[in-house]
Formats: structure tokens, sequence, C-alpha cells
């Protein structure tokens, strides 16, 4: 496929970057906080972080361990960090109003997706950019088709850890709208064909080594049908639609994430099928309803670890207004206040997670947008251990001894604050934690 390639617009080669976008009293509109709980706090004694009060603000993404985080409101993409705050990248064109994409960041919290005006013969448009933290520039535009629809020639939705794969929407001739996967290595783009002769697609999420990609396809009778899609031997990308696997299918509701081993994708559900829950698929198992919720309605899944295990959900219908949970495979469904307390973290009162969006892949920082008495903020939920806890110290007596084994060999196979590294389960994970802490607390 050829992609057409050319330079920035004067404008985004301009960098410049503020703090407005969040401009109430940084002081009150951060928590830090640790928990009272006699047993977690010395394990774990986690932060969350709202960024601010701002509406229609979102979390989306972080780097492998939490430190790096890629976010966007209605004025601008934007990264946190615990030193920098809130960081907007002018000059970039965030979504809505014809523009779509979601902020990704690499593992390493180098380089995150944005999207800036990109002048192509004298016209300048939106298209999927790359954004160097580090370098404080704007590296490249992916490239379009060279084609656009209203403001937008194509969007970012989805990147791999690594940035060498790209995937998103891009505007193809006739204001048509194509899923794409841009691979850095050879730069080019790749479209993602439709089952449906001149339906549009969209690539939401691709896997780590490219090769599987999580989206959406509309068919003749209804829009954003789940799809997967496959890169053969050729280097090209085949089409799947997803059903639910019966006798009389009914197509899954859109695929928002694919697993980083490409084993798994998860998605939205429908509420013709099993209630509304969220799903996860892989082709070896078919369809799976992530159980009877605890919030009715149609709930969806924002994102997953590595390995599918663990997925992030909004349950009910109203996205930002809904109920915030992780589904852990064996576990089923933690609603993501309880899960944050077992890493010793208490919420201030009234504040609900009530949209995750990203897992990092040391699956210990969770990102979104927390609603609350302030109305709604982005929040950052830090599950590591913070400077003075002592893992493993299970009684609190400041040191890793016979009776912390004790605690956690009497909690074995449970789901309690002895579960040190949270995965739903105290386990030989746990246990060996706790005998690499053996000794007195730093």
């Amino acid at each position: 496929m050829v992609i057409v390639r050319r330079t920035l617009s004067l404008a985004s080669q301009r960098v410049l970057q503020t703090n407005l976008n969040f401009p109430m009293n940084r002081a009150l509109t951060t928590f830090a906080v640790a928990a009272s709980a006699h047993l977690i706090a010395s394990t774990h004694a986690g932060e969350l972080f709202l960024l601010g009060a701002v509406p229609y603000a979102y979390a989306y993404d972080s780097s492998a361990d939490g430190t790096v985080v890629a976010g966007q409101d209605n004025a601008s993409y934007w990264y946190w960090t615990k030193d920098t705050w809130v960081v907007a990248l002018e000059e970039s064109i965030p979504p809505g109003n014809g523009v779509g994409g979601n902020p990704c960041i690499t593992n390493d919290g180098s380089v995150m997706t944005c999207s800036t005006l990109v002048d192509l013969n004298g016209v300048s448009k939106a298209e999927a950019t790359l954004y160097n933290i580090n370098t404080v520039i704007y590296d490249a535009a992916v490239g379009s088709l060279g084609f656009h629809c209203d403001i937008e020639r194509d969007g970012a939705w989805g990147m791999n850890p690594t940035a060498s794969f790209v995937c998103g929407l891009i505007r193809n001739s006739g204001c048509a709208a194509s899923g794409f996967v841009w691979d850095s290595a050879t730069d080019t783009i790749k479209l993602m064909p439709t089952k449906y002769f001149y339906k549009p697609t969209r690539a939401n999420d691709i896997s780590d080594d490219g090769t599987v990609v999580a989206g959406w396809n509309d068919d003749y009778n209804g829009w954003r049908q789940a799809c997967v899609w496959v890169k053969d031997a050729s280097g090209n990308y085949i089409a799947n639609v997803l059903t639910n696997g019966l006798a009389t299918p009914t197509k899954l509701a859109e695929a928002g994430v694919v697993s980083g081993n490409g084993v798994w994708l998860a998605g939205k559900g429908r509420s013709s099928i099993d209630g509304g829950a969220p799903w996860r698929w892989s082709s070896a198992t078919g369809y799976q309803s992530l159980g009877t919720q605890p919030v009715a309605g149609v709930g969806g899944s924002t994102a997953m670890n590595a390995d599918g295990s663990k997925i992030l959900c909004y349950l009910g219908y109203a996205v930002a207004a809904g109920e915030g949970y992780i589904w852990i495979q064996g576990r089923g469904y933690v609603a993501l206040e309880d899960y944050a307390a077992e890493f010793g973290v208490t919420m201030p009162e009234g504040v609900r997670l009530a949209l995750p969006l990203s897992i990092s892949a040391d699956e210990l920082t969770i990102t979104g947008t927390a609603r609350g008495p302030f109305g709604t903020s982005p929040f950052v939920l830090d599950l590591h251990p913070t400077a003075g806890s002592c893992v493993g110290d299970l009684n609190s007596d400041g040191s890793v001894t016979g009776a912390d084994l004790g605690i956690l060999l009497g909690d074995w196979g449970q789901a309690t604050a002895s579960d040190i590294d949270g995965n739903g389960v105290v386990d030989g994970a746990d246990l060996g934690r706790l005998l690499g802490a053996w000794g007195p607390c730093p």
C-alpha cells in the first residue's frame, strides 16, 4: 500500500508545552493516600492521583512501570509524571469534531501517539503523529493515503509497546474509512480488509509483534461488529468477524483490546448476549462471557494484561458514569476501589474509579477517569510499594519472619491481604516474594 510522505505543518513543528489544560490548584486535585488498614499498609501502601477536575479528560495509557502516562482532554493531548505533572502538547489536535484516536505510549515512556495538522499540497489536515517526550519534538506523522474526511486523514487508536506498529482508522477516497497498521520498519501502511463491501473498519489495538489486530467491521444491518485481523505468511491481514459461537450465531460488539501475546481479544457487551456482559475470545476457545455482572447494563472491556488473565472493565451503559472493575481469571469481577484497598490505598470519600482505561505491563499502574463530588478527573492508581513500605511484613512488626510466613500459609489459596503480588490468590509467587524480603524491613 502506497503512503504519502511529507513533513509536519509549520505550526506542528513548533513545540510549546504548558500545564494550562488543568487549571485547578494541584494541591486540591492530588491524592497520594496511604492506607490505614493494619495488615495491608505495610505491605504495599499504594497511591491514587487525581490529575484535575476537567470534563472529558482521560488518562489512556502508561509506560511499563507506570511512571509516564499519556492522556487527552478537549484542548490537547498530554503526558503526566509525578515530577512534571500534566504537560500539554500544544499544536496537537485532540479527538472530537471529526478527529479520532487515543493517546498511546511506549513501554519505556519515551514516545506517544497524538494527532497534528500535517501539510499535504498546501492543505493541512489531522494525521496520526508520534511525539518524542525525551527530545520534546514531534518525530513524524505515520503517513496517509492522501485523502481526508472533514479535518482528518487518519488517527492512531493503538500502538505496540515499542512504537514499531501503530494502528487506527485512515480515510480513503469518498470519505470511506478503513482500519490500518503502520509498520515503522518498512514505513508502509496495510489496510484492514472489510468482510462487507464498502463497509468501514477500524483497528483499535495490536499485539506486541504486530500480527493480531482487534477492532470493528460494520455490516449491512448494524455497526461495530467485533473483528480480528491476523497477519498471514504473505504479510496481509485476514479478517474474521466474531460471534458468540452458537448454532444460530450473534455477532459480538466491538473488540477494543488484544493481549500482548496476541492470544486474547476482549470487547464490549451486547444486550442480547449474556445480559450485556463484557467478553474475551481466542481462536482456541471462541467466545467467553466474563460472567454475570455485578452492575446491570451493557459492560465493556477497555484493557488487559499481556496474557489476558486480567481485564479492565466498565459496567453499566453510561461510560464515565458507570462502575470500574478488574476481572481476574479464576476470581471474577473486583471493584477497582476494593482492588486498590488490597494494595493499601484508601479511597477519598465519594470517589469512584468509573472508567479504567489501561493497565501497565508490570500490572501495577491502572489509569482512567474517576468521578466524584468534583465531577470527573483523570486518575493514576499506582500500586507499587512506596518508600518505607515492607513487602512481606504481614503483621507490621518491622521485619519479615516466621510469623509472616505463618500468616501467608494460613491464607494459602485465598484472596486476602497476603496476596502480595495482587494476582487474586495467595500462591507460590507470593511465597517467593516474602522469602526474598526475609529479615528486617529497610
